[in-house]
């Protein structure tokens, strides 16, 4: 790729090579073992505050101008301006119990949103990119949404409450029940960035999940929409969701009944996270 070929080609290829370079060291798995918790089953490695390292540094080389906004050690929320979204090893607690459903996500944004997005996933040897207007890209070929648009042909992913502010599990176990009766089934891997690039692969037709802090979505996020599929808040949502850290991602055909069973669930959730 040169630089000025397409728009966004120097930070696409600025997060490809951080994002290539976190991969390496957590393969390496040095420090994998050299675990804290900041909250029940919220995990941070040695590997993880590495990782978000070798990231920054290899941005601020090349924009130096440019804010960092990162799980590990720089995760002050900015949603203006030119900013990076770093999540250097999402799937934590994967990785520490040797799961390989890990990746790095690296999402580029500008006023008018996300626009160069890579997620590398190292134990599975993939990297999914995209670029704003560019499509959304894997080993080479552009990937795309799936053509289902029956809910009960529909494979879904979430992720489980466990942090405050996801309300509390009882509750929203019942939107999930609900999600695996009306679909062939759901799927909980523990990476709200893989999944997206799941959805944008069309190995799932839709993801939801609340409570995500910016860094886990908005990559995955631009990957979905260059393939084709659909990606807003809950419903009631006046934000999108690198604001509010709730998503619906589809391949749009399905999106609507997605939207009705997050309605149907809301009041509950809502009132839960307020007796939190």
């Amino acid at each position: 790729m040169t630089e000025g070929q397409a728009p966004f080609a120097a930070e696409l290829r600025t997060a490809v090579e951080a994002a290539a370079a976190a991969a390496e060291l957590v393969r390496a798995r040095g420090g994998a073992q050299q675990v804290r918790e900041k909250g029940r089953a919220d995990l941070v490695t040695a590997v993880d505050e590495a990782a978000e390292r070798a990231i920054s540094q290899r941005i601020r080389v090349r924009f130096p101008d440019d804010r960092i906004v990162g799980e590990e050690l720089s995760s002050a929320a900015v949603h203006a301006g030119r900013r990076w979204y770093v999540d250097p090893i999402d799937g934590t607690t994967n990785f520490v119990h040797g799961h390989p459903f890990v990746c790095i996500s690296i999402g580029f944004a500008d006023d008018d949103g996300v626009a160069a997005a890579v997620i590398h996933a190292p134990l599975l040897g993939e990297v999914y990119h995209a670029t704003r207007g560019g499509g959304a890209w894997q080993l080479g070929a552009l990937t795309r949404v799936t053509g289902t648009d029956e809910p009960g042909r529909a494979l879904l992913a979430t992720g489980f409450p466990f942090k405050r502010g996801k309300g509390r599990l009882d509750a929203y176990m019942l939107l999930v029940a609900d999600a695996v009766r009306g679909t062939r089934d759901v799927r909980r891997a523990g990476s709200a960035a893989l999944d997206l690039a799941f959805v944008a692969a069309g190995r799932v037709e839709g993801f939801f999940e609340m409570g995500l802090a910016p860094w886990d979505v908005a990559a995955g996020m631009l990957l979905v929409r260059e393939a084709g599929g659909r990606v807003t808040g809950w419903p009631g949502d006046a934000e999108p969701p690198l604001h509010t850290g709730r998503i619906l991602a589809s391949n749009g055909r399905i999106h609507g009944w997605m939207e009705a069973l997050a309605a149907k669930h809301l009041p509950r959730l809502e009132q839960e996270q307020n007796r939190e």
